[in-house]
């Protein structure tokens, strides 16, 4: 989504570089980044954090972090047994907290919870509900220390669970290998011996890790059960580098956390807890475990008259579980509903049979299955219902004035199955409003009764009947799908001038004839920016490309040009503003553009990642100015960058607790191409370009994680990119 306006440029405040070993960001990133935290995503996990830290940020203290400085990373995260069938969680580095039913009474001790991550990781099970795991393998992830093959992983300790004697009063010298080998140091560092005997879980506690959860420095309302839960190993001592140097250190598993020892570290700093949400993160989201599901849609839509111009829509939806297990539901995302008396839901059937449906978040449909659908089977579901479309205008309404209904986010689309299960959110007004897989598609538009339209948007016309208007999509390998449909618009099937060809891509404008000329600038503008990213960064994907206005818009919200596959509308009201060479309407055309290679072909999380198509995008368009109209380039950067930030991270997500959409663009877009330009600027453009072919060859028609595109980046880099990364991404 294109956010992007004119700003003041204003001086950038650049933190200092904090280069650390690159296994520590880009395989494994146990160490605090130098980053600004993200924002709290809401108030009763900004005020755990404030009891437990806020005295250790401002100095007040000079304890150890319990959570961090901050959170790095926001999510919704699977989970069966809440009232939404997912969780908001946000990570911190040294564990997790989150809200399962944001309806529960917030005075409540558990209304906010940490996670039982070093349960999981030990396990190698991830929990998605009470009952309900799937499996990723012990984690592979040194507790302690700097990072070291010798050091033990959580992995280790997966044979070291079970109950142990009580052991109070003897001393503790049991030193722990990476091989899971339990030898008895002559001499230990410190005098440390067991102090207590939990008998919930059968282990022993070490008196110096008793001794922090119990002490009277601990929060007022600090509750060790919480913050740590039960122990789940005993204390070992092991070798790990800390600072560089081979350290022995105690270590302690607990069902949410990891403590540490360190006898050579000042008293206040002996005991600390481990980074186990850095971990946790690097073990659940360095693979996205995503199930390919092989979705097809068949779509009849219904056009009514003005001027509502209800619309009723068949949609047949048909998908293969890959998942590995049983599907008892499908969850799909249809943002139209909600908007009150928007989407109207006839029925929902599956199997043949009409089922209940469920309203999740407001917007996101689950479709329950009457019979389990076995791994490698495949279901069709067949939804009917209704759009009353909201007299707004923009990319989600229907512009009376002018005629234009624009069908952007309309259809309900299967959401990803990933992490364990399906992956969904709440509405929001910042960014997209959703994010997809790719799947095939056939759309057919048509009047209500013999109205003449004309209707453009993503796929391939495969038929169109002049007399009736009934036009036929067919798209493979997208998204999601849009339309504008208008009896006003020019056809650029039969006017050529409102169509263009770039190598293989026929692109097409539908415009009304007061903005043919608009229409017309539009062309110019985006084809010699479709051809120099084509050059760039690979061959677009697709034989069509539709550029369209889209009416004007009456709310901020929808007050946006937007990228959609194969397609590209801007705002009627934005035409007015002109296209003067340098001003911020003359290249969005070509940011828009340029998410056809970053969003449409290299798909991304939109809502939890969303700089790895906004940031992306939004460089490759100054790069594309920078290297065709340098006299245009530095008014243009200034535009792009002037708002950059040192208050939010880059990695932030729409859930990350931004004030304001100026923060949120702030951070994303400007600071995210300071962040790139960095990046360009040490590995040189030649190195910068490869490394930009091959992530597009390789995640061409799939989805990319962050730590995709860092990987990639480092590979064709013959500079250390890590100190870059860490001081502007969170994770």
């Amino acid at each position: 989504m294109n956010i992007l306006r004119p700003q003041i440029a204003r001086t950038l405040q650049i933190i200092a570089l904090c280069f650390y070993p690159l296994a520590a960001i880009l395989q494994a990133p146990t160490m605090a980044s130098a980053a600004p935290p993200e924002g709290f995503a809401a108030p009763e996990i900004r005020a755990i954090w404030q009891r437990d830290d806020a005295q250790v940020a401002s100095g007040q203290a000079k304890g150890t972090w319990l959570w961090g400085p901050g959170p790095f990373y926001t999510n919704y995260e699977p989970y069966l047994d809440t009232p939404q069938g997912n969780h908001l969680v946000q990570y911190f580095d040294k564990g997790r907290l989150e809200i399962n039913d944001p309806d529960a009474d917030p005075e409540s001790p558990w209304f906010v919870t940490s996670g039982l991550l070093v349960r999981e990781m030990v396990s190698g099970r991830a929990q998605v509900g009470d009952n309900s795991y799937y499996s990723i393998g012990p984690a592979n992830v040194h507790v302690t220390g700097d990072g070291d093959s010798a050091t033990p992983t959580y992995a280790t300790f997966a044979g070291l669970q079970a109950p142990s004697q009580n052991h109070q009063g003897q001393p503790l010298s049991a030193l722990l290998g990476k091989d899971g080998k339990l030898t008895q140091l002559d001499r230990a560092p410190a005098s440390v011996t067991f102090t207590r005997y939990e008998p919930a879980t059968g282990h022993n506690w070490a008196d110096v890790f008793w001794s922090f959860a119990n002490s009277q420095g601990r929060p007022g309302n600090f509750e060790w059960l919480y913050t740590l839960g039960y122990p789940i190993t005993e204390p070992y001592w092991v070798r790990a580098p800390v600072n560089g140097q081979e350290t022995l250190v105690l270590v302690q598993l607990f069902e949410r956390r990891a403590l540490t020892f360190n006898p050579a570290n000042p008293p206040a700093s002996q005991v600390e807890m481990g980074n186990v949400g850095r971990h946790y993160y690097t073990w659940r989201y360095a693979n996205m475990h995503e199930a390919k599901l092989d979705t097809r849609y068949a779509v009849s839509i219904t056009v009514g008259t003005a001027p509502t111009r209800t619309t009723n829509v068949q949609q047949l939806i048909e998908l293969t579980n890959n998942t590995g297990k049983p599907l008892d539901r499908v969850v799909l995302r249809a943002a139209w509903h909600h908007w009150e008396g928007v989407f109207t839901l006839r029925s929902a059937i599956a199997y043949g049979k009409e089922v209940p449906i469920r309203w999740l978040h407001g917007v996101n449909l689950e479709i329950p299955l009457v019979q389990p659908l076995p791994p490698g089977a495949r279901v069709t579901l067949d939804l009917t219902f209704d759009l009353k479309p909201r007299p707004v205008g923009g990319r989600t309404g229907y512009d009376k004035a002018n005629d234009i209904l624009s069908l952007g986010d309309a259809l309900p689309t299967v959401v990803p199955w990933e992490n364990g299960g399906w992956s969904f959110y709440p509405y929001s007004q910042l960014g997209d409003l959703g994010h997809y897989s790719t799947s095939d598609y056939t759309v057919e538009i048509k009047p209500a009764g013999n109205e003449k339209l004309v209707v453009g948007g993503t796929g391939r016309i495969t038929a169109s009947q002049p007399q009736s208007s009934s036009w036929k999509f067919s798209a493979e390998s997208v998204r999601d799908v849009a339309y504008v449909v208008s009896p006003r618009f020019i056809n650029p099937l039969s006017d050529t001038s409102m169509a263009r060809k770039v190598g293989k891509t026929t692109m097409r404008a539908y415009f009304l004839p007061e903005h043919r000329t608009d229409g017309q600038r539009q062309l110019d503008l985006v084809a010699p920016a479709f051809a120099w990213y084509e050059k760039q960064i690979g061959p677009y994907p697709f034989d069509t490309y539709t550029v369209a206005e889209m009416g004007v818009p009456l709310e901020p919200t929808d007050n946006y040009a937007q990228e959609y596959p194969m397609a590209y509308f801007v705002p009627t009201s934005w035409l007015r503003l002109g296209t003067t060479p340098g001003n911020w309407t003359w290249y969005i055309p070509a940011h828009e553009v340029g998410h056809q290679w970053f969003y449409s072909t290299i798909g991304s999380n939109q809502l939890t990642n969303p700089w790895l198509d906004e940031a992306m995008t939004t460089y490759i368009t100054a790069e594309y100015v920078r290297a065709n109209f340098p006299d245009q380039y530095a008014r243009s950067w200034a535009s792009m960058s002037g708002a950059a930030t040192t208050t939010r991270p880059v990695s932030s997500g729409v859930y990350s607790g931004f004030e304001s959409e100026r923060q949120y663009t702030a951070a994303v877009y400007d600071t995210g191409v300071v962040m790139l330009n960095k990046v360009r600027v040490v590995m040189g453009d030649a190195a910068f370009y490869d490394a930009l072919k091959d992530y597009y060859a390789t995640f061409k028609l799939k989805r990319a994680a962050p730590h995709d595109l860092m990987v990639m980046l480092q590979k064709h880099s013959k500079v250390d990119l890590t100190g870059i990364f860490a001081q502007y991404l969170g994770y």
